[in-house]
Protein backbone atom coordinates (compact mmCIF):
# COMPACT_ATOMS: atom_id res chain seq x y z
CA UNK A 1 0.00 0.00 0.00
CA UNK A 2 1.54 3.34 -0.82
CA UNK A 3 1.31 6.03 1.67
CA UNK A 4 2.34 10.05 1.48
CA UNK A 5 5.82 9.88 4.01
CA UNK A 6 6.53 13.51 3.40
CA UNK A 7 5.57 17.07 2.18
CA UNK A 8 8.44 18.76 0.15
CA UNK A 9 9.17 21.64 -1.87
CA UNK A 10 9.25 21.47 -6.25
CA UNK A 11 13.15 21.76 -6.14
CA UNK A 12 13.64 18.94 -3.85
CA UNK A 13 11.31 16.79 -5.78
CA UNK A 14 13.50 17.20 -8.86
CA UNK A 15 15.95 14.67 -7.25
CA UNK A 16 12.70 11.68 -7.12
CA UNK A 17 10.95 9.78 -10.03
CA UNK A 18 7.91 11.38 -10.41
CA UNK A 19 4.49 8.29 -9.95
CA UNK A 20 1.85 10.84 -10.65
CA UNK A 21 1.59 14.00 -12.81
CA UNK A 22 0.36 15.79 -15.29
CA UNK A 23 -2.19 18.56 -16.62
CA UNK A 24 -5.86 19.67 -16.03
CA UNK A 25 -8.50 22.10 -15.65
CA UNK A 26 -11.54 19.84 -15.73
CA UNK A 27 -13.01 19.22 -12.82
CA UNK A 28 -16.32 21.45 -12.33
CA UNK A 29 -19.25 21.68 -9.81
CA UNK A 30 -21.32 19.02 -9.26
CA UNK A 31 -18.01 15.84 -10.07
CA UNK A 32 -16.80 14.04 -6.86
CA UNK A 33 -14.08 11.64 -5.94
CA UNK A 34 -15.41 9.02 -8.79
CA UNK A 35 -15.54 11.54 -11.72
CA UNK A 36 -11.89 12.72 -11.13
CA UNK A 37 -9.82 8.65 -10.73
CA UNK A 38 -12.35 7.82 -13.65
CA UNK A 39 -9.84 9.40 -16.48
CA UNK A 40 -6.51 8.39 -14.45
CA UNK A 41 -4.88 4.80 -15.59
CA UNK A 42 -4.89 2.38 -13.03
CA UNK A 43 -1.54 2.33 -11.56
CA UNK A 44 -1.85 6.16 -11.01
CA UNK A 45 -5.12 5.26 -8.40
CA UNK A 46 -3.03 4.14 -5.43
CA UNK A 47 -0.69 7.52 -5.35
CA UNK A 48 -4.06 9.71 -6.25
CA UNK A 49 -5.41 8.21 -2.88
CA UNK A 50 -2.66 8.04 -0.82
CA UNK A 51 -2.42 12.38 -1.67
CA UNK A 52 -6.35 12.27 -0.54
CA UNK A 53 -5.53 10.18 2.52
CA UNK A 54 -2.61 12.59 3.49
CA UNK A 55 -4.65 16.04 2.16
CA UNK A 56 -7.78 14.89 4.34
CA UNK A 57 -6.04 13.64 7.75
CA UNK A 58 -3.84 16.75 7.99
CA UNK A 59 -6.23 19.31 6.58
CA UNK A 60 -4.58 20.42 3.68
CA UNK A 61 -5.60 23.36 1.41
CA UNK A 62 -2.71 23.89 -1.19
CA UNK A 63 -3.49 25.42 -4.23
CA UNK A 64 -1.53 24.58 -7.33
CA UNK A 65 0.75 27.49 -6.94
CA UNK A 66 1.97 26.26 -3.47
CA UNK A 67 2.16 22.75 -4.84
CA UNK A 68 4.69 24.63 -7.11
CA UNK A 69 6.45 26.87 -5.11
CA UNK A 70 5.65 26.14 -0.96
CA UNK A 71 7.99 24.84 0.89
CA UNK A 72 5.75 21.64 1.31
CA UNK A 73 3.38 21.43 -1.43
CA UNK A 74 4.77 17.85 -3.41
CA UNK A 75 3.93 14.76 -1.86
CA UNK A 76 6.37 12.28 -1.17
CA UNK A 77 5.50 8.63 -1.72
CA UNK A 78 6.68 5.34 0.79
CA UNK A 79 8.06 4.17 -2.54
CA UNK A 80 10.36 7.43 -2.77
CA UNK A 81 8.56 8.92 -5.74
CA UNK A 82 6.57 11.80 -5.50
CA UNK A 83 3.84 13.55 -7.81
CA UNK A 84 4.30 16.95 -9.88
CA UNK A 85 1.52 18.52 -11.55
CA UNK A 86 0.39 21.33 -13.03
CA UNK A 87 -1.33 23.92 -11.34
CA UNK A 88 -4.63 22.95 -13.10
CA UNK A 89 -3.72 19.42 -12.40
CA UNK A 90 -3.31 19.65 -8.53
CA UNK A 91 -6.25 22.24 -8.24
CA UNK A 92 -8.14 19.07 -10.15
CA UNK A 93 -7.12 16.87 -7.21
CA UNK A 94 -7.95 19.22 -4.49
CA UNK A 95 -11.17 19.80 -5.64
CA UNK A 96 -11.98 16.70 -6.18
CA UNK A 97 -11.11 15.53 -2.46
CA UNK A 98 -12.95 18.37 -1.07
CA UNK A 99 -15.75 18.10 -3.24
CA UNK A 100 -15.96 14.38 -1.94
CA UNK A 101 -15.10 14.81 1.45
CA UNK A 102 -17.13 18.23 2.60
CA UNK A 103 -20.03 16.94 0.10
CA UNK A 104 -19.85 20.43 -1.50
CA UNK A 105 -19.32 21.79 -5.09
CA UNK A 106 -16.13 23.02 -5.71
CA UNK A 107 -14.06 23.34 -9.40
CA UNK A 108 -9.96 23.62 -10.25
CA UNK A 109 -10.21 27.35 -10.40
CA UNK A 110 -11.22 26.95 -6.31
CA UNK A 111 -7.74 26.01 -6.32
CA UNK A 112 -5.77 26.91 -9.21
CA UNK A 113 -3.74 29.97 -7.05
Amino acid sequence: MVKVIDWINYEEAKDLTESVGGLGGFFENGMRWKDYIEVFPKNFIPYLEAIRDSVIENKLRYTGEFHQYGDTGVPVFSDNTCASMSYRAWADLMAAIWSEHEDKDYNYMDFYM
